[in-house]
Order: C-alpha cells, then sequence, then structure tokens
C-alpha cells in the first residue's frame, strides 16, 4: 500500500518514534495485547487498582477500551493476520487516518475512541479545564519530553488563553500526526 500521507521525513520519523514509545512498549518490533497491557499498568499501575475501587473501575474500562482498540487496530491493519502489528502495517494505518484527518478534520470513530479512553484514564482536577502539570504527567505516559511537553501545551492553549479540554486535545493530536515542519513544537521533539 502506498503511504501517499507519509512522504515527509519529518512525519515519518516521528511516527516511528511514537509507534516505539507509546505502542511497542517491549521494544520487540511489533504491538501485541501484552503491549497495551503494559500501557494500561503505566497509567493505572494493578497494585493501585486493588487498593481503591474507583482505580480499579478506571482501570477496568481502560483495559476494555484498550482491548476494543486493539481488535479495531487488528482488523484494519493486521495485513499477515498473525494477531500483530508490526511497524510497516502501523505506518500504513497511520497514513489512512491521517488521509481522514486532513480530508474530514476528525479521527475516524474507531481511532477517535482511544484518544477518549486516554484522556479520560488520567487523573484531572478539572477535565473541562486541564492544567499543563497535568498535560505533561499525560505525556510523561509516553515518555515524552517534559519541557516539550510543556513547549506542546503552551502552543496548543496559546499561552492558557484556551481551556484543555478534551476537544483541544482531540485538536492537538490531529495536529501532532499530520505536522510535517521538522522542529515544530507540536511534534514534541519526536521529529529530532
Amino acid at each position: 500500500m502506498p503511504r501517499d500521507q507519509i512522504k515527509n521525513q519529518t512525519l515519518e520519523k516521528k511516527l516511528r518514534k511514537y509507534y516505539n514509545l507509546t505502542l511497542d512498549t517491549n521494544n520487540d518490533g511489533v504491538v501485541t495485547w501484552d503491549d497495551f497491557l503494559a500501557a494500561v499498568e503505566s497509567i493505572v499501575p494493578k497494585e493501585d487498582a486493588e487498593k481503591n475501587s474507583r482505580l480499579k473501575i478506571l482501570r477496568k474500562r481502560l483495559e476494555q477500551n484498550f482491548q476494543k482498540y486493539f481488535a479495531d487496530l487488528c482488523e484494519v491493519g493486521d495485513a499477515n493476520q498473525d494477531g500483530a502489528i508490526d511497524l510497516d502495517e502501523w505506518l500504513d494505518v497511520m497514513n489512512d487516518i491521517i488521509m481522514h484527518v486532513r480530508q474530514k478534520n476528525a479521527f475516524p470513530e474507531w481511532y477517535e475512541g482511544l484518544h477518549k479512553a486516554l484522556f479520560r484514564a488520567n487523573e484531572f482536577f478539572d477535565d473541562r479545564n486541564v492544567l499543563k502539570e497535568e498535560f505533561v504527567v499525560m505525556m510523561s505516559t509516553w515518555e515524552i519530553d517534559e519541557e516539550a511537553a510543556k513547549k506542546a501545551y503552551d502552543f496548543i492553549t496559546e499561552s492558557g488563553k484556551k481551556k484543555m479540554d478534551y476537544n483541544l486535545f482531540s485538536e492537538f493530536m490531529k495536529q501532532f500526526f499530520t505536522n510535517e515542519e521538522q522542529g515544530h513544537v507540536v511534534n514534541m521533539g519526536l521529529d529530532l
């Protein structure tokens, strides 16, 4: 499948790093359900969930959302039907997602669900106005540099003039996945 939406080297480099940091958590070259379980564990540790009923519910919902996303990802992207998503398969999926975003200014519905789940899984004081520090913590679960996350937050909120809610977070992610300008703050350093 030609990747007509990922022609730019900056975009491809960023997407490759994003895959390695956020999806292929054990660095074995493929994304499996085990990688998603590791992500759940980094967001809501099982030990914490066992001690707190609210966290237990949060973890269960996150697992359910991730199971759905992983199943959807395999349905649209697992070209060789091995139950795993390798980097090339993921880049093909991202090519389609980027095309969808560029044409409709929205993520495909199946993919949007992942971002909603990630956003809701965080411990925000007010999810209609996420603070910079909270955004940085959320990005740190993806191994994003703290300073890069702070700069990205300032950029997308226009230095606090806009409130960071889910809609602004979604806009941020759309810009992240479509931006081709090397060194742009929205890339959070993953293009360098």
